[in-house]
């Protein structure tokens, strides 16, 4: 076929003639290959060009910092020279005519016109540049229907953990890797296909945002598949009346938990340590009644870095404050905790305080706000001694009671009832584990293990003489009756839905979006040096200005490390945040224009003054900035300073005194040459 082309060329086509289609060839073999640039690629380039038009207003990116070689004065030469090699061979290879395929499509040949048909090639960008707005948190709301139903017939598929077959697409060998909420898989990104339930796009990376389904079902299913599947939790209010994980609306989060009113219950209220108050219910304590005894659990503190050896009491104690704070009375606070059910440190010690200050003297209710890790904490308890042996085998997971008033049905499993003897014997257990833990212990981070004491009873021996076994009938499915003797007078541990809490800005993000704010790796607190009458971004969801006070003070960023931060003069602060709004130099919101238009404005606070009382080295207090992260304060001693905080609708900004981590400037690494940041300390370094 080449030959075919040669011989066309030289003699019906002049060598005159032949020049203005080798430029076309050209011409269309680079505008191909600029067309097949992924979307990711295209937002590098424009992130480029807005950085090169103004670079002068940005004192410091954070995003720019990361992006830089660090290798040395001369290296840097060196490493500039080969780059700029690379891309004079990458230009002269552009440059070169693509010999047979688009000679082809220039002679009009349809078989490869087909092939390379520019829709085909760039289908990938076009799926990517949907305009539809996925914002999780803001859809899911599930309205709830009232009704005098008092009981509602569970389905033996649900509680034997067979779900999952009711989904079309679905491969039977994945099924022995499940749990009840499927496995998820965080390196498979999220797809552009929204569910047809809840709108929320799907995925398979963490079970608490919305749109999750798990990777049995997600991995190698087409587009065409995905558009005929709902994500788990809509799966489950439509088949089974159950919610999962599930977020209602305020007013009938304020109407479900209401109904405690009149229960002997405990209440375990759990709080986001990286996020309080504002994951705590305002007026929560007037909801459960006011002589209501609870329990505190601080859960994800294994993402909060150690800044001193006393640090976990430093934590605790802030966090009791914050719940006094809150309208909850200190005597009907039983206990304090401080776990990470993802990791499983500090739940045995929460159970047994669940066991020494409740017992089984009524039910107990697992209380929170959205993203606090409720769901997680639920199940870990039920594979842990809090549960009856015998439930857990039954329904492998939990079993659901419907919500007086509603048509809604919760998760629920009944409670071990902790006799003296069985005390002993988990007393026993966690002495011989604790004692092993500490001989494999490498590294400072925050794990336990969550175990059984109890085994299961004896099962029932084979009955040669029964008529079902001898006729070779399946035995039938064993599932957890609540009027069977073993549980009728059980105390159940409930879960409750979850609300997105005013203060909170996770309703205004997408799926995308959501994953870069929240951590889910230990934070790595940033250290800045700030000027006064500069500004600091955290991404475009908080900015705090610099007022007044010394001529430069330090502030500390506790934040994920995929929020990047951004430091300029505060006169040019709003028009800069304007230019960079959906750029990776913000990171977050980012989207089409007309995402970005909609995403609500930063608006600000009364000025906020701090006294510095302490030394310079500890924090005086944090300036909280909603979801996104706080910022700790350090002052020279007997200082003062003026700050104006910022936040998407001027949501959940609070000043914590004291600081949470009061230490945490003892966590940073040397001054940067040149820069207001400081380098990462040796904690965090790789080894």
């Amino acid at each position: 076929m080449w030959n075919m082309f040669r011989y066309v060329s030289k003699s019906s086509v002049s060598r005159n003639s032949f020049l203005p289609l080798m430029r076309q060839l050209q011409l269309n073999s680079t505008h191909l290959a600029a067309q097949c640039i992924t979307s990711e690629s295209s937002e590098l380039y424009s992130t480029d060009d807005v950085y090169n038009k103004w670079k002068d207003k940005i004192v410091y990116s954070s995003f720019i910092d990361n992006s830089t070689i660090k290798m040395g004065y001369k290296q840097n030469k060196i490493m500039l020279s080969k780059l700029k090699h690379l891309q004079n061979i990458d230009m002269k290879k552009s440059r070169e005519i693509r010999s047979f395929s688009l000679a082809m499509k220039q002679l009009k040949a349809g078989q490869f016109n087909e092939l390379y048909d520019e829709k085909r090639v760039c289908s990938g960008k076009a799926d990517n540049s949907s305009s539809v707005i996925q914002m999780p948190y803001k859809q899911i709301y599930r309205n709830l229907p009232k009704t005098d139903e008092t009981a509602i017939e569970c389905d033996e598929k649900l509680l034997n953990g067979e779900w999952m077959s009711d989904y079309e697409y679905y491969e039977e060998h994945d099924e022995d890797d499940r749990s009840f909420y499927g496995t998820p898989d965080p390196s498979i990104p999220s797809s552009n296909i929204p569910c047809g339930g809840c709108g929320a796009l799907l995925h398979c990376i963490e079970p608490s945002i919305p749109g999750y389904l798990p990777s049995q079902l997600f991995k190698g299913k087409s587009k065409e598949q995905l558009l005929t599947t709902i994500c788990q939790r809509c799966h489950f209010l439509k088949n089974y009346n159950i919610a999962i994980n599930v977020t209602v609306s305020a007013e009938d989060y304020i109407r479900i938990l209401s109904s405690m009113k009149s229960k002997k219950a405990l209440a375990v209220l759990l709080v986001d340590v990286l996020d309080f108050p504002c994951s705590i219910w305002p007026g929560l304590s007037e909801i459960l009644g006011a002589p209501r005894p609870i329990i505190v659990v601080g859960n994800k503190i294994d993402l909060l870095p150690q800044d001193c050896s006393g640090y976990l009491e430093n934590v605790r104690q802030c966090l009791t404050r914050s719940i006094i704070n809150s309208g909850f009375s200190r005597n009907n606070i039983k206990h304090v905790s401080l776990i990470s059910a993802n990791t499983g440190f500090g739940v045995e010690e929460l159970i047994t305080k669940i066991h020494n200050v409740w017992g089984t003297r009524g039910d107990v209710y697992l209380v929170g706000c959205t993203n606090v890790g409720k769901s997680t904490l639920f199940n870990a308890l039920l594979r842990s001694d809090l549960c009856k042996v015998q439930a857990t085998d039954l329904i492998q997971k939990a079993t659901a009671s419907p919500w007086p008033g509603t048509t809604i049905r919760m998760l629920k499993f009944p409670i071990m009832r902790p006799s003296d003897y069985r005390l002993y014997l988990r007393t026993n257990r966690l002495k011989q584990e604790q004692s092993r833990a500490l001989k494999g212990v490498k590294h400072a981070t925050l794990l336990g293990h969550i175990g059984r004491t109890f085994g299961k009873e004896q099962e029932e021996t084979f009955d040669h003489f029964s008529v079902t076994h001898r006729s070779g009938v399946s035995p039938p499915i064993l599932t957890l009756n609540e009027k069977n003797e073993k549980y009728i007078n059980s105390k159940w541990c409930y879960d409750t839905p979850g609300v997105v809490q005013p203060d909170q800005i996770l309703d205004l993000l997408t799926t995308e979006e959501i994953i870069l704010t929240i951590s889910k790796q230990m934070i790595r607190p940033r250290v800045y040096l700030l000027k006064r009458g500069m500004t600091l971004f955290l991404g475009g969801l908080g900015r705090l200005d610099f007022l007044n006070g010394p001529d430069s003070i330090r502030l500390i960023v506790y934040a994920s490390h995929t929020l990047p931060t951004v430091i300029c003069n505060t006169s040019d602060a709003s028009t800069l945040y304007k230019a960079l709004l959906g750029t990776k130099l913000l990171g977050v919101p980012f989207g089409s224009t007309d995402r970005l238009e909609k995403f609500p404005p930063l608006e600000s606070i009364p000025d906020i003054l701090v006294h510095g009382e302490l030394e310079k080295h500890i924090t005086i207090c944090d300036i909280l900035l909603s979801s996104a992260g706080w910022i700790g304060v350090n002052l020279p001693h007997n200082s003062d300073a003026t700050f104006r905080a910022w936040t998407p609708s001027k949501r959940g900004i609070y000043v914590r005194q004291p600081s949470l981590l009061p230490n945490g400037l003892a966590l940073r690494g040397k001054r940067i040459r040149g820069s207001l940041a400081y380098r990462l300390g040796e904690v965090f370094k790789r080894r």
